[in-house]
């Protein structure tokens, strides 16, 4: 296995094989929980079940992580809640919505992800060359 600085594992930072599937960055987890919100109000539990859904977690992701989540985004007025009591019984959950900062916030993310689709492609592009001069 390759090694990186400080004898840490090269690029796949899991130590297992490298062809073993990664789980998506947790830094994309504020934006695509962003998104999920700009698609439909929801509570923490839901956006769990949509995070796993669309590959950003798997379904051992800590609940708190989502709740911290946000939890940042309402403390930075990005979104919003309102009280919503489920079908059956139980305390009302709170459903959480984006604001007009948080759809400007998106915005900006959905502009960055895309220069790192961009970078992304011409890595991938360029890898191919290299193999093929390999």
């Amino acid at each position: 296995m390759a090694k990186g600085k400080a004898g840490k594992p090269g690029p796949n930072r899991s130590g297992g094989p490298a062809n073993e599937k990664r789980s998506m960055p947790r830094r994309f987890l504020l934006p695509t929980v962003m998104l999920l919100l700009a698609e439909e109000p929801a509570h923490g539990y839901a956006l769990l079940d949509k995070l796993v859904e669309i590959g950003v977690a798997e379904k051992r992701l800590p609940l708190p992580l989502i709740y911290r989540a946000l939890l940042q985004l309402e403390s930075k007025r990005m979104a919003g809640f309102t009280f919503a009591k489920p079908g059956g019984k139980g305390p009302a959950r709170k459903v959480y919505h984006l604001t007009e900062k948080g759809w400007k916030e998106l915005a900006s993310w959905a502009e960055s992800m895309q220069d790192v689709k961009d970078f992304i492609a011409e890595f991938q592009a360029r890898y191919k060359v290299a193999l093929e001069l390999k």
